[in-house]
């Protein structure tokens, strides 16, 4: 199963919006509509489908948080798959190609995910793709990787 990101666009945008989750999970995850609205009144936000084939099966957004003076941080703040295609591993290569681009990125430093305390299936999640629990900010718990450092320069053995 090749899983994808794909932009929210005027053709896929309803198809988002109308993913859901389960009952028990609706108070965890915003509403994709919401969001996507959200994404386009946010300048620092981007909102991706993630796709299997040609369909939408779930949404994750994101930011640059340059706009708070930390332009080597992101932020993770929606992400979901619909309900009917959960449990296939979509929502954890969803993330992982998110993560990947985003670690990509020339300098990032750290990215950030915020959930519910007590979602215990968030957070086990989220630590077994690396993040670590750091504490909580406005109610929510936020865990956090850190990219690893690279250098560049040649060790102190080496002559240039």
């Amino acid at each position: 199963m090749k899983v994808f990101l794909e932009p929210i666009t005027k053709h896929n945008w309803d198809q988002v919006a109308r993913l859901n989750v389960s009952d028990e999970q609706r108070r965890f995850v915003a509403d994709n509509a919401y969001s996507i609205a959200e994404s386009l009144f946010s300048e620092h936000s981007v909102a991706r489908a993630i796709c299997v084939g040609d369909e939408p099966v779930g949404f994750i957004m994101y930011e640059s948080l340059a706009y708070e003076g930390k332009p080597r941080e992101f932020n993770i703040y929606r992400l979901m798959v619909g309900s009917d295609f959960q449990h296939c591993g979509i929502g954890r290569k969803g993330m992982r190609l998110t993560l990947d681009a985003l670690l990509e990125q020339e300098g990032a430093e750290r990215i950030t995910v915020c959930y519910v305390p007590g979602n215990e299936v968030a957070s086990d999640f989220y630590e077994s793709l690396g993040f670590h629990e750091v504490g909580l900010s406005n109610g929510e718990m936020v865990a956090e990787i850190r990219a690893e450092p690279t250098t560049d320069a040649p060790s102190s053995d080496q002559h240039c």
